[in-house]
């Protein structure tokens, strides 16, 4: 198994979110959210393999968040974190050079 296609469980109170890329190379986000890439000649996700400290929209939170997929969309890289013990999903987007997660629509607890 190659370091590419490893997956990783990360640990999150009693459950387990499962870190889809791995995190190598940090990168600081003008909001001060962390940023982690993959790294290498065919990185095609940026830094937002893991991000720790991700402003979470619509609340005061600030959380690491992981990518689930690569983008989907110029302006969005979906993903996912906990919150209370409960899974969100979302996705990663950029407003004004700054990381943010936007949970989907019903997800906050």
């Amino acid at each position: 198994m190659t370091s590419g296609t490893r997956r990783q469980s990360v640990e999150s109170g009693d459950k387990q979110m499962p870190q889809k890329f791995i995190a190598r190379e940090r990168f600081e986000f003008a909001n001060g959210a962390i940023g982690w890439r993959p790294g290498g000649q065919f990185d095609c996700l940026g830094p937002f393999a893991k991000v720790e400290n991700c402003p979470i929209v619509g609340t005061a939170l600030r959380r690491t968040c992981y990518a689930t997929n690569y983008a989907d969309t110029f302006f969005s890289i979906p993903a996912c974190t906990r919150i209370k013990g409960k899974h969100i999903t979302g996705y990663f987007t950029l407003e004004n050079d700054a990381c943010e997660f936007r949970p989907h629509t019903g997800q906050l607890p």
